[in-house]
């Protein structure tokens, strides 16, 4: 990763320590804000992360596929700023059944604006594209908790 600034540096830690990223098991494989802002995260499948059918659960995917996105954009933020979804959509392609896959979700920023972020995202497992989706996100000024 490059070396980011105090405040992404905090951010990032602290979506990374939000209850349901440690429950899921998430890792931050990578964050960069240049060539073009993209963030990585991996987990791997257990018990938690399955339906009846032994498949991952479609919204673990959604859910993950925005906290990448979240994760590619925050070193284009300035200090005290921080972004919401505002619409999302999100395509399943693929099923892969069973604990111990190891899933990669990459979340791209495709263009941001003053007010604006348009991201994409894919979800990967072993290297066969299993999930995408498309975000828009608002950047907001917000006191810090940080």
């Amino acid at each position: 990763m490059s070396s980011p600034n105090s405040y992404t540096q905090s951010l990032t830690s602290s979506v990374l320590k939000t209850p349901i990223h440690t429950t899921l098991g998430i890792t931050l494989t990578s964050q960069s804000l240049s060539p073009s802002p993209t963030a990585k995260i991996q987990f791997t499948t257990t018990a938690i992360h399955l339906t009846p059918s032994n498949t991952v659960h479609g919204g673990i995917s959604s859910l993950l596929t925005d906290s990448a996105c979240f994760l590619a954009v925050i070193p284009s933020l300035s200090e005290g700023e921080s972004v919401a979804t505002i619409a999302s959509s999100f395509q399943i392609l693929d099923a892969v059944p069973g604990e111990g896959r190891l899933y990669e979700v990459e979340g791209r920023v495709v263009r941001r604006g003053k007010k604006v972020v348009f991201c994409e995202g894919d979800v990967k497992c072993e290297g066969r594209l299993i999930a995408k989706g498309n975000l828009t996100k608002i950047v907001m000024k917000e006191k810090s908790k940080l």
